[in-house]
């Protein structure tokens, strides 16, 4: 039976990487973000002006029509890793316009991809939100540490019962540092490369931990950090 996967920023570098690798095992895969993926089996577009509302909905809708026209049933996992940075403090002119655009592009989609888990993910199914490593305090960058918080909480909500969740599902939070990706090199010239987390190696660990290649955890928030080359994938300690 083909497997399939929902990938929410599919058209980002690092989704565009997960995206990639599935197809090349022969993974059924569908891209959901602002742009398309031509490389993914399937595409839905979610303009990012929509509501929260009309953003689930529109994923639900979709998807639910390409299941059905495949004849399949559920989704054997689900992947958020849309998301963004701007910096912006309290005195910012866009302070609530930038804090705005960085809930939607992480939490948005992380409610979204949740909302979706709990009607198409199948039993036993694998949900994946992406957050931060070493989130504390971001004052120089407040809406993007509020929207990674959210989604930290969120991994935590769902982990536990009455969350709606299918049965034995799995929910974990990936919390990576900075990753190589040419938007991050252009952002910040002068940075240690090599203190960057390889895409290639964060795709890998993403697909062995859907296809429980690599164990983990359920409601597991896991910090990955490259430091002089080396990358290392531990718990992340969090409030929640």
């Amino acid at each position: 039976m083909t497997s399939r996967v929902i990938i929410f920023g599919g058209s980002g570098e690092l989704g565009s990487s997960l995206v990639s690798l599935f197809k090349k095992q022969n993974w059924v895969v569908t891209s959901v973000g602002t742009r398309q993926n031509s490389e993914a089996t399937q595409n839905i577009i979610v303009p990012i002006d929509d509501s929260l509302e009309i953003q689930g909905e529109k994923v639900l809708n979709q998807s639910t029509e390409q299941l059905k026209a495949d004849n399949a049933e559920k989704y054997d996992a689900i992947l958020c890793v849309a998301g963004g940075f701007v910096m912006g403090n309290l005195v910012d002119k866009e302070f609530l316009k930038k804090s705005e655009l960085m809930i939607k592009k992480s939490l948005y989609s992380s409610l979204v991809a949740s909302q979706l888990a709990a009607h198409q993910l199948k039993e036993g199914g694998f949900l994946m939100l992406t957050g931060v490593a070493g989130l504390k305090g971001t004052p120089g960058f407040i809406g993007y540490g509020v929207g990674k918080a959210g989604v930290h909480q969120l991994v935590k909500s769902l982990s536990g019962k009455g969350s709606g969740l299918p049965k034995n599902a799995k929910v974990v939070g990936l919390c990576p540092s900075t990753i190589d990706t040419s938007p991050n090199r252009k952002a910040m010239p002068n940075a240690d490369f090599s203190n960057f987390i390889p895409l290639e190696t964060l795709t890998q660990r993403v697909f062995d931990w859907t296809t429980g290649a690599v164990p983990i955890e359920n409601g597991n928030l896991v910090e990955v950090i490259t430091k002089n080359g080396r990358t290392t994938f531990s718990d992340c300690h969090s409030s929640f």
